[in-house]
C-alpha cells in the first residue's frame, strides 16, 4: 500500500513540475516576443523547436522530482508511468496537436521519454567506483 501511495505522490509531483515549468516558460517567451511565437495565427516552426527543447528540460526536472519523492522504489516503473502520462496528455490535447503537427508531436513524445529517463538517472544513486590501486 505504501509504495503505491508514494509512487502516486511522486507522479503527481513530477507531472506538476513538468507542466508548471512548461507553462511558465511558454508564458515568459510569449510575453517577451509574441512575434517569435506566432505569425498569422499559426505557431512558428522555430518556436516549436525551442518549445521541444524546453519540454526536454521540463521533463528532466519532472523526472528528477519524481525520483526524489520515490527514491529507489521501483524507479523504472515510476519513470515509465510518468513518461506515459506526459505522452498521453500530449496526444489527447487535439488543438495543440494540430498546431504542432505530427513530426513535432513525435519529437515531443521522444523528449518526454528522454527527459524523464535523464531526470531519473541524474537522481539515482551511483554505485561506488572500484578502488584504484
Amino acid at each position: 500500500m505504501i509504495p503505491g501511495v508514494l509512487i502516486a505522490i511522486g507522479l503527481a509531483v513530477g507531472y506538476t513540475v513538468t507542466v508548471g515549468m512548461a507553462i511558465v516558460t511558454t508564458f515568459a517567451i510569449t510575453a517577451a516576443d509574441p512575434t517569435f511565437v506566432v505569425r498569422e495565427y499559426r505557431i512558428r516552426q522555430r518556436y516549436k523547436l525551442v518549445q521541444e527543447l524546453l519540454w526536454l528540460a521540463c521533463a528532466v526536472a519532472g523526472g528528477y522530482a519524481t525520483a526524489t519523492v520515490t527514491g529507489t522504489m521501483y524507479p523504472w516503473l515510476t519513470a515509465s508511468l510518468l513518461a506515459a502520462i506526459l505522452i498521453l496528455v500530449l496526444w489527447t490535447n487535439t488543438w495543440e496537436m494540430r498546431q504542432r503537427g505530427l513530426a513535432n508531436q513525435l519529437l515531443m513524445s521522444a523528449m518526454s521519454v528522454a527527459g524523464v529517463a535523464l531526470g531519473f538517472l541524474l537522481r539515482m544513486p551511483q554505485p561506488p567506483s572500484p578502488p584504484r590501486g
